[in-house]
């Protein structure tokens, strides 16, 4: 005759079975290894390790991170990250637009020109890592060791950037405010002054295209100094390899120029050239060209 189990002990079976599902699930559980947080390096200045290494992180260091703020930066180049790739455990490769002085002066490029560059950063340890850059787009030079500086170093980079932060605010406001020539064509004053203007003047500023044409030159702006209340000085490149670039701006080499522009009146600039911080000639009185000049040129 078939024993049949009572209703208690099924229960007591199935509470069994669902107390057995939880234990192993729980093991499981902690079987699974903790997510691995993503390297990232410490927020600093690091410098090349050995002779001269306090002076050099005393000096703001070989590479400064920035990657709360996109930015990495070095001697005379500096960088924004548009784009930040895990590149295995403990390496990244930063897609960056960079600023290089020196390399635009190299490949005699005018001062102010953007080149895609890549970095890669490797972990060694928490206060060391590897660095590798390509220049102008090119991995030419091989990885080099890079330390994070020490602690005073690295509170005097942070004053000094706080301090260049505050500075291009200032004149960012000031640059709001300031004077700054219109764009148009100019002539010397004086009795043919409607000749000259209808011959496309004297010279012909266009900052909105970062362009200068004085005496026969075409000139790209590489720069553009505001100098309160009523002066800009602007840093010029008048090479011979000028071109005229699709947005109307024109580019070139040997940017040794300046010219300052100071108002006179609403009409008005006091114009000054100079190469190498030598005046070249003698200081010009331009006036604004009547709007009928400013037609004909634009035509």
């Amino acid at each position: 005759m078939e024993r049949r189990l009572s209703p208690n002990i099924y229960r007591a079976l199935a509470q069994s079975a669902v107390a057995l599902a939880c234990a192993f699930g729980a093991v499981a559980q902690d079987a699974t290894p903790p997510a691995t947080a993503k390297w990232r390096p410490k927020e600093g200045t690091y410098a090349s390790p050995g002779k001269g290494f306090a002076e050099t992180c005393g000096e703001s260091g070989d590479l400064a991170i920035a990657l709360r703020e996109k930015s990495v930066s070095g001697h005379e180049w500096g960088c924004k990250v548009r784009k930040l790739i895990d590149a295995g455990p403990g390496a990244i490769r930063l897609v960056t637009i960079c600023d290089d002085y020196n390399l635009a002066e190299d490949l005699k490029k005018p001062e102010g020109t953007e080149f895609k560059e890549v970095v890669l950063l490797k972990k060694i340890d928490d206060k060391s890592m590897l660095v590798r850059k390509t220049v102008d787009g090119k991995f030419k030079d091989p990885e080099w060791k890079a330390v994070y500086c020490p602690k005073d170093a690295q509170q005097m980079y942070r004053d000094a950037t706080l301090k260049n932060q505050a500075k291009i605010e200032r004149e960012k406001a000031a640059a709001k405010t300031a004077w700054q020539p219109r764009d148009g064509v100019y002539a010397s004053a004086g009795a043919d002054f409607e000749d000259r203007c209808l011959k496309s003047g004297d010279a012909v500023v266009r900052l909105a295209q970062s362009a200068l044409s004085i005496g026969g030159a075409s000139c790209y702006v590489a720069h553009v100094s505001v100098e309160p209340p009523s002066s800009v000085t602007l840093s010029l490149n008048c090479g011979g390899q000028a071109v005229v670039k699709s947005n109307g701006s024109i580019g070139g080499s040997n940017s040794t120029e300046s010219a300052t522009l100071s108002k006179i009146d609403d009409q008005s600039v006091l114009f000054r050239r100079s190469r190498n911080g030598q005046a070249l000639g003698s200081d010009q009185q331009l006036r604004y060209c009547p709007e009928a000049a400013q037609r004909n040129f634009a035509e």
